[in-house]
């Protein structure tokens, strides 16, 4: 059974391959100025990653392949932007530690090449099919295929953020080999994969001495005001003031970075909204309630309570009249208006800067 569903999954890789090959071929022209874009609640672009894996491969009667098997790997993994795909290509060393016994060496080191399609959930789990081939050990697995030794399986992985800094995966696999005459030889393993470098962070503006006034060219920028319509991915949960998971750290670090910058403006309105959906009288103090919600994180950041105003206007400023769940989750949502602002463009690029 596990095999016949391993043997779909080639089926399901090179479908997974096609859906995201109309979102790639725009992406794959940028490439370069691609990589690593997007903060670390929402990577986009070009990631690298380290990756380990341990497990166990099956024994039996005619090939010796029962043992404890390990690789180690460099990934390159390309999160796509208009389509929840993740596609991974990557190399590394594979090595493992036959118990079985029989004749042999007790320990095969093979090239380890990887290439895998994941769909990722709102959850922050991945789930897909995945493809590894090693190289140069026909002999030790009597592949068909001269030189290598492939298997096909399906891999589940959850995301999360280390340390506000790295972006890091855990999960396990199940594999079946591929092209191995008369035999079945299936191997389970849990992996780790860590991406390189540090994520992005919000710039700090180093705020002016007390004692410096506004400069005169700046006199008319210092009642300017400056208009956040969409933050990004704040949006709430139906019928509800929780921000869904991926707002949650996304507005943790622009609350933060608004705190260490709150000298740039005077005030800032959240003004709260609704989707379409239900009474004006409902949905209106349904928007009140989430625009205190986010007011009451930006106060837990930083921002001075006198800074803060905020009111709801329910569904009166659609974004979309479109029914469809993407639709009415960017209609549930929050707007900043900033109000005397000393430094227009300063303002812009710290919050620019957490959306890329």
């Amino acid at each position: 059974m596990f095999r016949s569903i391993c043997k779909f999954m080639i089926s399901a890789l090179l479908l997974g391959f096609l859906s995201v090959s109309f979102a790639a071929e725009e992406s794959v022209l940028s490439l370069k100025n691609d990589f690593r874009r997007g903060d670390l609640s929402k990577p986009q672009g070009l990631w690298p990653y380290l990756g380990v894996g341990l497990g166990v491969m099956d024994s039996n009667e005619q090939v010796r392949t029962g043992g404890v098997t390990n690789h180690v790997k460099v990934l390159g993994s390309y999160y796509f932007d208009d389509t929840p795909w993740v596609a991974d290509a990557g190399i590394g060393l594979h090595t493992e530690f036959l118990t079985q016994k029989g004749g042999g060496s007790d320990t095969v080191h093979s090239l380890y090449t990887e290439f895998a399609a994941r769909y990722q959930l709102t959850n922050k789990w991945q789930l897909g099919a995945i493809w590894s081939t090693l190289v140069d050990n026909p002999d030790r697995y009597r592949s068909n295929t001269e030189n290598l030794a492939s298997f096909v399986g399906l891999q589940a992985l959850k995301e999360f953020v280390w340390s506000e800094e790295y972006l890091v995966r855990a999960g396990a696999r199940a594999m079946t080999d591929v092209g191995i005459g008369r035999e079945t030889v299936d191997t389970v393993m849990a992996e780790v994969q860590v991406s390189f470098g540090r994520g992005k962070s919000a710039p700090i503006v180093e705020q002016p001495p007390p004692q410096q006034p506004v400069a005169p060219h700046l006199a008319t920028r210092a009642v300017q005001t400056y208009v956040f319509e969409d933050p990004g991915p704040v949006h709430f949960e139906t019928d509800s003031t929780k921000l869904i998971p991926n707002s949650q750290s996304y507005f943790r670090r622009m609350a933060r970075a608004l705190a260490d910058n709150r000298h740039l403006f005077d005030k800032v309105e959240v003004i709260g909204h609704a989707d379409q959906r239900g009474p004006d009288t409902y949905n209106r103090k349904l928007s009140e309630r989430r625009a205190q919600t986010v007011t009451n994180l930006l106060a837990t950041a930083g921002v001075n309570v006198n800074q803060l105003r905020t009111q709801g206007r329910g569904e009166s400023e659609l974004l979309t009249t479109s029914m469809t769940p993407q639709a009415l989750q960017k209609n549930r949502r929050v707007q900043l208006q900033f109000h005397g602002v000393k430094n227009h463009q300063a303002l812009k690029n710290i919050i620019d800067s957490i959306q890329r």
